[in-house]
């Protein structure tokens, strides 16, 4: 026989192989049965919950062993053993014995591990998608993802007109709420200057001020509720005031706006409408006075927000404390006036939801 007709009888026989191969997992160029070999390294100690040791004439036949087995979704090779396993090899793993390492199943990208039952990517730390493979918008889009489900803590976002990713505080519980204010304690000041507000300062774990850049990144993506949730001293009851299409313009030092306003129907838990008197008003700090009033209001309230002669409200002031649960009666104290009257306020939390 020639060594042209051995050639060619030789790619036959190669082809047929790889023609074999695919019949049993599918085409390798797609789908989730596609091999994926992670390692080529000459150690093996204990792989991740072995699934069986078998023996196999080539590597296709462990592969369809652990494709027949709805438990398996990594397998390893060396010579004639199989090993079959119940979690994805992860890039780096290395093992003894001269195994080679294969994933069958499509790995989940950036943060996320593969539920054995599921067989579905489970996410962390704001990514989402059928592969984690970006992050979420908001956590009203982790909470509607599917990924996280009652959590409270610290998560990435990258909202569609940010230019790069940040951390944000998330109640992934009442259709996602993302926090952007927290104020229950004496150990965060908020009289801040200018840039502080703009970009943000505090602990989000817990007492902060997200910062207005941020803020604006996100609701100008999208449609959100801003809702102020507020405990006063003498009652202790929650209170909240909703504000539907809230806007912030960046191009007019952070002119606030919003569509319409509601409160909890019942009278104990209404916030009252504190924002009202002050719509379309830019944001002021003590070192950029965009108030309506010939005082500096951030000075005399000691505080960033939205002022006008002054202000209604003051969520940003200083947290204080009277004997009688009341307020002293001085500007730079924290307050809601609308449904408070004079009782101070214990603690206030403002958060996003998008619509």
């Amino acid at each position: 026989m020639s060594s042209m007709s051995t050639s060619v009888m030789a790619f036959i026989v190669v082809k047929l192989l790889v023609l074999g191969f695919q019949s049993i997992l599918g085409d390798p160029s797609s789908g989730m049965a596609a091999f994926v070999q992670y390692s080529q390294c000459s150690v093996f100690q204990t792989p991740p919950h072995s699934g069986g040791v078998y023996t196999v004439r080539t590597k296709t036949g462990c592969a369809r062993i652990c494709s027949e087995d709805p438990a398996c979704v990594a397998y390893s090779v060396s010579g004639t053993l199989c090993r079959t396993h119940e979690e994805l090899f992860q890039t780096g793993e290395c093992y003894i014995g001269g195994w080679t390492h294969y994933n069958i199943h499509k790995r989940c990208k950036t943060e996320g591990d593969t539920g054995v039952a599921t067989r579905k990517c489970k996410c962390y730390d704001g990514y989402v998608g059928d592969d984690c493979w970006r992050l979420m918008i908001d956590c009203s889009e982790g909470f509607t993802s599917g990924h996280y489900d009652g959590e409270n803590g610290l998560f990435l976002v990258h909202p569609v007109l940010s230019p790069e990713p940040f951390r944000v505080w998330c109640r992934m519980a009442h259709g996602g709420n993302t926090f952007i204010q927290r104020h229950k304690r004496s150990s965060t000041s908020f009289y801040r200057t200018w840039q502080d507000y703009k970009d943000g300062f505090g602990d989000l774990r817990y007492d902060f001020w997200l910062g207005n850049d941020k803020i604006s990144h996100i609701v100008n993506g999208r449609d959100h509720k801003l809702i102020f949730n507020y405990i006063d001293v003498f009652t202790l009851k929650i209170r909240n005031q909703v504000y539907n299409e809230f806007k912030l313009n960046r191009n007019n030092d952070y002119q606030m706006s919003f569509v319409s306003t509601w409160g909890n129907a019942d009278p104990s838990h209404n916030g009252g409408d504190c924002l009202g008197a002050l719509q379309g008003q830019s944001f002021s700090t003590f070192d950029r006075d965009n108030d309506d009033s010939p005082l500096n209001c951030a000075q005399e309230h000691k505080s960033g927000f939205w002022f006008k002669s002054c202000t209604p409200c003051n969520p940003n002031g200083v947290w204080s404390e009277t004997t009688d649960k009341k307020r002293a009666g001085v500007p730079e104290e924290m307050f809601w006036t609308p449904a408070y009257g004079d009782n101070l306020i214990l603690s206030c939390w403002i958060f996003l939801k998008a619509d």
